[in-house]
């Protein structure tokens, strides 16, 4: 993206700034940050800082060992501190020289408390609030490129569960384990990074959030795989639930009402209604058919430079939706002691309803 791009989206945060009457916006290394500047690097123990103020042009603190990283990032002076030196002092003095008020400041969420006890000493007499509210109201709605990218991530993680899961009996007496580790190599394959994954199998895919143990892969259970990861800076979620071997009626029956849910709460997902009734619309079909307290988390959440972000679709939430919008449909059925299934892909939200960014088919397939 170009500089252009980045100095847009800061004075939209500017504007945000204004109507919360916050006076300056301090963001250390985090996906806000990378959202106003392009900057995508980890933070460590040295303070580093972008200032946004309300009136004026924003500056760069960093350490002299980072010069050369932070050099282009778009920004109008940089204050560098050497090793052993008082960053918090040079702070003071550089929002000092350049007249910035400090009555209310924001605070990017993950600048830990390493930073910020030191802030609140030094702007004693400052009130500090979240900078949350300022950034999710701009990243909410994608930009035409924000959303090619979360686009592109899609194809490429149906590319690599089709690959993975087309082995077929090959996985049967392999493990959870194993089957993550081959589904996150051909996702780097596909140029997708910091893969995560919960791989399920049989009473394990009835806990929503299971961490992937050795538990084997046989047939008569299911298997549950949730993955993850981000392409170009932005990210892909999507879930399909299996079956080794035939599986029974019962979970054929499941396996049919959560897809039911699921295609009714995408149907939902169009300008004109709000987040809650995506979420009404998914809860509505699986508590019909009885199996409402089975459904135990929301419908799904926001992504973008972040896996989850944003308003969550979830029950009552107000937010309306909007084109530009992306957000995860998951909903899901969880039988404690024998299976679960859930079926998730991200949606983008256009002027005339919902775009589905998967195509891998949500139907019930059996591998083995």
């Amino acid at each position: 993206m170009k500089d252009t791009v980045y100095s847009g989206r800061m004075q939209k945060a500017k504007m945000e700034m204004a109507k919360a009457g916050v006076d300056a916006f301090l963001l250390g290394p985090s996906s806000n940050l990378f959202y106003l500047t392009g900057y995508a690097a980890q933070g460590d123990e040295r303070l580093f800082l972008l200032v946004l103020p309300l009136e004026g042009e924003p500056f760069m603190l960093a350490n002299l060992l980072y010069k050369e990283q932070v050099a282009s990032l778009p920004a109008d002076g940089f204050a560098y501190w050497k090793d052993g030196e008082n960053p918090f002092a040079l702070l003071k003095t550089e929002v000092e020289k350049r007249n910035i008020p400090v009555k209310r400041i924001a605070l990017e969420p993950q600048i830990p408390a390493l930073f910020s006890l030191p802030l609140g000493e030094i702007f004693s007499g400052t009130e500090f609030t979240l900078g949350s509210p300022i950034t999710d109201a701009l990243r909410q709605i994608k930009e035409p490129d924000e959303l090619e990218r979360i686009r592109r991530a899609g194809r490429e993680s149906d590319g690599a569960l089709s690959a993975v899961i087309g082995k077929g009996s090959y996985w049967i007496g392999k493990t959870e384990t194993e089957f993550r580790e081959e589904l996150f190599a051909e996702l780097r394959r596909r140029g997708i990074e910091s893969p995560g994954a919960v791989v399920a199998v049989g009473a394990n895919a009835a806990v929503p959030h299971h961490g992937c143990t050795n538990t084997v892969i046989e047939r008569g259970k299911c298997l549950l795989v949730d993955f993850w990861g981000r392409l170009e800076g932005y990210y892909t979620d999507c879930t399909r639930t299996f079956h080794a071997g035939k599986p029974d009626s019962e979970f054929e029956k499941i396996h049919a009402i959560v897809l039911q849910a699921h295609l009714a709460a995408e149907a939902a997902a169009r300008p004109g209604n709000t987040l809650g009734d995506v979420d009404k619309a998914a809860r509505s079909v699986i508590e019909k058919y009885g199996y409402g307290d089975y459904f135990t988390h929301r419908t799904g959440h926001g992504i973008g430079i972040d896996v989850h972000e944003g308003a969550s679709v979830n029950k009552g939430a107000a937010a309306p939706i909007a084109p530009g919008m992306a957000f995860s449909i998951e909903p899901g059925i969880y039988v404690p002691g024998r299976f679960g299934v859930r079926i998730e892909n991200v949606v983008i939200t256009g002027e005339d309803g919902p775009q589905p960014l998967h195509s891998y088919p949500r139907e019930l397939a059996v591998i083995g």
